[in-house]
């Protein structure tokens, strides 16, 4: 049955994506490989941080370059989607270690009772790493079209100044914002349906202390920062690297 899931994707790529759809769908393998050894990798010991982020690294240049090309658009989207990648990484790390976040909630005892729980592998390390591989996905989303949407404004405007171009970046920005929320909403909060189920008897107070609710909401909340700061930060990079300035420059000071 998953054969026939699986022909049916690649020819609906193929029918309305033609040679990019094709493209979409093996580039969607090679994420699947990387997510793939990234379990691997934890198995045999690896630190679930330092993999997750190389694995962010890997999968936005496979997302941005393999599909749309090298060009100062992509160059721009990547630079964006590596800075919010780091603010938050420092973000996750700081609330994981402190909230505890590792582990599982009781009614994961049932599930997972007969195996061993000496893994000697830090949980919470995994819970962080976990966080940035889920987040990744909707910052280079958001990037991408960001970015594309201000090189075309260039294109049909070359005379535009820098803050006009930073600006209908910002405007698209806030244009997607709404339905990227609402997406990340619905596709995070159908995690919780079950877990609202199994503890339909016990109070909100009790409720909002467990662990795995604790993990979603932060992981929701997460995801929510990172699409904001996102938009931004790639229209700022992108109306400087499109227009060919320095993304940094440096004035001498006069005395």
């Amino acid at each position: 049955m998953n054969s026939i899931l699986w022909i049916i994707l690649f020819f609906l790529l193929l029918f309305i994506g033609r040679q990019r759809g094709v493209k979409t769908f093996f580039t969607f393998l090679l994420s699947m490989i990387l997510i793939i050894t990234y379990i691997i990798l934890m198995a045999l010991g690896f630190n679930a941080i330092t993999l997750a982020l190389i694995i962010c690294v890997l999968a936005s240049l496979i997302s941005i370059f393999m599909l749309n090309g090298y060009s100062n658009k992509t160059k721009s989207a990547f630079i964006g989607v590596m800075v919010v990648l780091f603010i938050i990484f420092v973000l996750i790390y700081i609330i994981g270690k402190r909230a505890k976040i590792g582990g599982f909630g009781d009614e994961a005892l049932e599930t997972i009772g007969a195996f061993n729980f000496d893994i000697n592998y830090n949980m919470t390390n995994v819970i962080i790493g976990m966080f940035l591989v889920s987040a990744i996905g909707t910052i280079i989303d958001t990037s991408i079209s960001v970015a594309t949407a201000m090189n075309e404004v260039l294109e049909n405007n070359p005379k535009i100044k820098e803050k006009e171009l930073y600006k209908s970046g910002m405007n698209v920005g806030a244009d997607i914002l709404s339905t990227t929320i609402n997406t990340l909403y619905f596709a995070l909060i159908s995690t919780f349906i079950g877990f609202f189920m199994w503890h339909r008897t016990i109070s909100i107070e009790s409720l909002i202390n467990y662990k795995v609710f604790t993990q979603n909401i932060i992981l929701l909340l997460i995801t929510f920062i990172a699409s904001i700061l996102i938009i931004p930060i790639t229209s700022f990079i992108s109306s400087r690297v499109l227009l060919n300035k320095k993304i940094y420059s440096f004035k001498k000071i006069k005395r």
